[in-house]
């Protein structure tokens, strides 16, 4: 587990983004700590939660204590009251739904109020402070440095993944992981589109730097490692021995007598390959891609 920021770098970082990204920032993270009180609520209860559901329909189902904020003082700082009386510096408010009152209370008193076991007030705790090791790792991202990979561009994105690009907050691992799942299939044609369009930038770039009688002079491995985008056995596997693994195992759904020919196409290319012979990579890619063979 990462090693989270002290107070002071936290507050120094922060300064490093501007009012609107300090804003969405800690408005993400408000939610995300909301989303960790409902996930173990809804565990505790036995609650299947669909993505589909909105937050009135979520809690109509939970009916129970509902997390409204969470306030952090600030280091050595305690300037909030708990309804015991206690100075907290965290003060976690939540709203009682059936008796429609709102407290605020420190962590021990949430357990005494919510009547939830202690465990489960440990998993949520725990969970909050995931996400604050979120906020670190998108901090530390900002000041380093962090661009966006160009294949997110074309994503239908999460309007806070969008927002987060658009005001230039970095993503955390945790988003990361969460688009690549959801647009796995999308990513996988974009990144094979982007290598083509790189290996055809590569063959332009290769025959502009020869001339005319400087390339007919050059190798034959040379001149097809320009034209043809030269690979290796090794290097086919490496690069897509799942994708290949993946049609392999699903070869018998393949209906469309085209996209067979496709297929029989990229084993016997990679055959070809095995037996130390040379294939167009760039043909290669095309019939995966074009045929949606990945």
């Amino acid at each position: 587990m990462p090693t989270p920021l002290t107070e002071k770098e936290v507050n120094r970082l922060y300064q490093l983004l501007n009012k609107e990204q300090r804003e969405l920032l800690e408005q993400y993270l408000k939610q995300s700590k909301k989303s960790k009180w409902i996930e173990k609520l809804a565990h505790k209860k036995g609650v299947i939660l669909r993505s589909d559901m909105s937050m009135n329909e979520i809690w109509d189902i939970l009916n129970d204590w509902e997390l409204k904020e969470v306030l952090n003082g600030g280091y050595s700082q305690r300037p909030y009251r708990c309804e015991c009386g206690m100075p907290l510096r965290f003060c976690y408010i939540v709203h009682h739904r059936k008796e429609n009152k709102t407290y605020r209370l420190g962590v021990t008193c949430l357990g005494n109020y919510t009547m939830l076991y202690p465990e489960l007030i440990k998993d949520i705790t725990n969970g909050f402070h995931k996400v604050d090791l979120e906020r670190d790792e998108i901090l530390k991202r900002y000041e380093n440095g962090w661009d966006l990979t160009e294949d997110y561009i074309e994503l239908a994105l999460s309007e806070q993944i969008q927002k987060q690009i658009d005001v230039g907050l970095p993503l955390s691992d945790n988003q990361i992981h969460k688009t690549e799942h959801q647009f796995k299939d999308e990513l996988r044609r974009i990144r094979y589109k982007y290598e083509l369009e790189r290996m055809a930038q590569y063959r332009k770039e290769s025959i502009k730097s020869l001339s005319h009688s400087e390339y007919q002079g050059v190798s034959p491995t040379r001149r097809s490692s320009i034209n043809e985008y030269l690979i290796t056995y090794d290097q086919i596997l490496f690069k897509h021995l799942g994708q290949l693994k993946q049609t392999r195992e699903n070869e018998h759904k393949i209906v469309n007598s085209s996209i067979k020919t496709q297929w029989s196409t990229v084993q016997n290319s990679v055959k070809s390959l095995k037996h130390g012979e040379e294939i167009n990579y760039s043909d290669f890619l095309s019939r995966m891609l074009a045929r949606c063979i990945i």
